[in-house]
């Protein structure tokens, strides 16, 4: 079963992502604190993070930037999804905090569970393509 990190500080999107994300089998943790979401992020092995921009603690871009960079959770795939719809948003979230997708809201279910599982099918091709890769260097 798949463990997705949901940090969302608005309760009514969150309660929504949780349940909607539940319902198709995922196991949700969420929180609506960045520094939260990091802590468990070092004990618990997740499988996706969404992640809001706009925390009350730290920048949702703060959050994906630092699972990015460790080393032990930079392989975790990130969506962002905020309300923010600027160019520069994107911009950021995409080069400075190296997220897999970055989604506006409001998002409807359907959108969410399609973008979801491209970015678990995603990860899993990747996945495939190092072990692939491993074997061979290893073979020879």
């Amino acid at each position: 079963m798949n463990k997705i990190l949901v940090v969302e500080d608005e309760e009514g999107i969150s309660e929504l992502l949780k349940h909607c994300l539940e319902a198709e089998g995922y196991l949700v943790l969420a929180t609506d604190k960045g520094k939260t979401a990091l802590e468990w992020v070092k004990e618990v092995r997740v499988d996706l993070a969404i992640v809001d921009l706009g925390l009350p603690d730290i920048h949702g871009l703060e959050v994906c930037r630092t699972i990015k960079e460790n080393p032990k959770t930079r392989a975790i795939p990130i969506i962002i999804l905020t309300g923010n719809t600027s160019n520069v948003a994107k911009i950021q979230g995409n080069l400075d905090a190296n997220a897999d997708l970055f989604l506006n809201k409001p998002i409807s279910t359907d959108d969410l569970k399609k973008a979801v599982a491209m970015v678990f099918e995603k990860s899993e091709k990747r996945k495939m393509l190092l072990r692939n890769s491993l074997k061979t260097r290893f073979a020879d």
